[in-house]
């Protein structure tokens, strides 16, 4: 398998590994760092693994001890209160192992949800992307739109609205169709 092919495969379980990742460290951007260290590694064994079988529970296990190493290696303790324990990782780990519903669930309504997202017009999706993607405060995203924080909050309040009743038909839907 060439990296490019195993960068496209990583790629495409994106989202059950974020949301798996998000499940272990309780923190959206560890969780995306740490998405992107395994990246790296997975691409650095590759070449030294003759055949991947099962790509991936090869890649979850990447993902996993990646978790695992940023999890110790970071003062989790200071943003979250306490770390988790490794011993409630590998519990977890292994839940999630045993049931890949949960993967497909959450995979099926990220899917769901980027495809109501990309419907918004683009005023709103500026607005989620300002507010979620940049992380800006209400009072950044009024100035930046020369409105007041309380205006933004209720824009985007409605904006949530519109994407869960969007997801929840999307999801409604038979396959397919969504």
């Amino acid at each position: 398998m060439t990296d490019s092919q195993l960068i496209q495969k990583y790629l495409q379980l994106r989202s059950d590994f974020m949301g798996y990742l998000y499940a272990l460290t309780r923190d959206a951007e560890l969780a995306e760092e740490v998405y992107q260290n395994a990246a790296v590694v997975i691409i650095e064994k590759s070449n030294s693994v003759e055949e991947i079988r099962n790509f991936r529970a090869w890649a979850k296990e990447v993902v996993r001890r990646q978790a695992l190493h940023a999890i110790r290696s970071r003062e989790t303790s200071r943003r979250h209160g306490r770390a988790i324990a490794p011993e409630l990782l590998e519990a977890i780990a292994d839940t999630l192992s045993k049931d890949q519903s949960t993967t497909s669930v959450v995979h099926n309504e990220a899917t769901a949800m980027q495809k109501c997202v990309d419907e918004l017009p683009d005023e709103k999706r500026k607005l989620i992307a300002m507010r979620y993607e940049s992380d800006a405060s209400f009072d950044e995203i009024s100035t930046n739109l020369n409105s007041t924080p309380a205006a933004i909050q209720r824009s985007l309040s409605r904006i949530r609205k519109l994407l869960h009743d969007c997801t929840k038909r999307r999801l409604a839907l038979p396959e397919g169709q969504g």
